[in-house]
């Protein structure tokens, strides 16, 4: 049988068994998260940061056989959808452990339920001294600071307060939903461009989106259902809805906003104007009473005291022994400068077909994470997942597992994530990103006949 033949039914099973044994493998380190990983201190990130080391390369095993043999069989796609259901439903009970972001979303919500506006009052303000508990409010990060969420993830943080307060397993089903409807839409795009169903494993399986999804509970996840609704309705060119879809994704994190640039087809207002729409729509109720304060910490989230595994930027200052505040200015003018000129260029570029507006899309979302010259968390990196899953990169994917060593910093580096380790993140992508662009790779059409294979 040649490679990347699955006709036979024995190639089938072969394929079947052989994710299921990775699955079970990966269901078992997911299940040592809760009782090994949590602990005093930070030591527990080092112990996280190996367990993850360990199922990201059983990922990577299961994206070679994926990318290898090629198939659509159902039973495949079955068993990969139920494992990466599996995987979450695993850590829905477990402590938090990676990130505190959780107790503010939750401690908004409260807020909210309070009839009091988010933006209006830090959580140690005098003024929500009886909303304070045991539970929640000792665990908020930066409680002297004004929530830095858009108006959408507050009316997020709001309904799932609404349905069950103070309740992180259910603010992580609402993740789950989202992934859930992540999965299903990313069938729908794989089916569209004619990718076997079974790529879904690239997110479903990958290990940063199952962590700091329903474990870590990033407002973030709730965004990609609406990027995906965003970009197919962009592919049918239905521009109103896609920029209302684009807004509300705006609305829940601000970086969607890049794909404006990118998706804009000259000479049509709809797609701008319809997300603009949304956007405004959003933020005028929560501004009314507080005024240019409904940005809330934004503005000091450029602020250096911020900076966390920067990349790019830091090897342009401190990789060149500059320092100082004016180097950081000019180092950011410099990339958010290049940043706008590269969308630009993107969305001048792009051609309508379907498979353009993604690649445009795509191509918006690899300049954003290489050239933003702020923090770079590790679920940050979630929103490129669904474009690998369509087109394979094997530098992206090495990123979505690589930037999870930027949690050593916390437990190891409290100066800050020194160069060298930033230099293992960053540089295999900036190496396989040119490798990729050179070869052509992201832009060759898919053919369902021929294997792809990682290289």
């Amino acid at each position: 049988m040649r490679g990347g033949d699955l006709s036979g039914l024995e190639g089938r099973w072969q394929l079947r068994a052989a994710l299921g044994g990775l699955g079970l493998l990966s269901l078992l380190g997911y299940a040592a998260a809760g009782p090994w990983v949590p602990g005093p201190g930070y030591e527990p990130l080092v112990r996280y940061v190996a367990l993850f080391a360990g199922l990201f390369l059983v990922y990577l095993v299961a994206v070679w056989l994926v990318l290898r043999r090629p198939t659509r069989d159902r039973a495949v796609v079955g068993l990969i959808l139920g494992g990466g259901l599996l995987f979450r439903l695993i850590l829905l009970p477990t402590p938090v452990f990676l990130s505190s972001d959780l107790y503010r979303y939750l401690w908004d919500g409260r807020v909210q339920w309070a009839g009091i506006n988010p933006y209006r009052d830090a959580p140690a303000a005098p003024e929500l001294t009886a909303l304070r508990d045991g539970e929640i409010h000792p665990q908020i990060n930066r409680p002297t600071k004004r929530t830095v969420y858009p108006p959408g993830a507050e009316a997020a943080f709001a309904l799932v307060a609404a349905v069950a307060p103070n309740s992180i397993v259910a603010w992580r089903l609402f993740l789950l939903g989202s992934d859930v409807a992540t999965a299903l839409l990313l069938l729908r795009l794989l089916g569209r461009m004619g990718v076997p169903a079974a790529h879904v494993l690239l997110y479903a399986w990958a290990p940063l989106a199952v962590f700091e999804g329903t474990q870590a509970g990033h407002v973030d996840f709730a965004v990609l259902p609406l990027l995906l609704l965003a970009l197919g309705w962009r592919q049918e060119g239905r521009m109103a809805r896609a920029g209302a879809a684009l807004g509300v994704a705006v609305l829940l994190k601000l970086y969607p906003a890049v794909l404006l640039a990118a998706w804009w087809r000259r000479g049509d207002w709809r797609f701008p104007a319809a997300c603009a729409a949304v956007v405004g729509a959003g933020y005028l109720p929560y501004a009314v009473g507080v005024g240019t304060n409904v940005v809330g910490f934004l503005p000091e989230y450029f602020g250096s005291a911020e900076d966390f595994n920067v990349g790019l930027r830091s090897f342009l200052t401190e990789g060149l022994g500059l320092g100082g505040e004016g180097a950081r200015a000019a180092a950011m003018l410099l990339l958010f400068s290049v940043l706008l000129a590269v969308l630009l260029l993107i969305g001048r570029a792009r051609a309508e077909d379907g498979t353009a507006v993604f690649q445009a899309g795509m191509a918006a979302v690899a300049a954003y994470l290489i050239l933003v010259p702020t923090a770079m968390h590790p679920w940050y990196a979630v929103w490129i997942l669904p474009f690998v899953a369509v087109r394979p990169s094997a530098a992206w994917l090495w990123f979505t597992g690589a930037v999870t060593l930027s949690y050593l910093k916390y437990a190891w580096y409290p100066a800050g994530v020194p160069l060298w380790l930033a230099g293992v993140e960053f540089f295999p992508l900036y190496a396989g990103v040119i490798w990729e662009w050179r070869a052509g790779c992201l832009l060759r059409p898919f053919h369902a006949d021929a294997p792809l294979v990682l290289r």
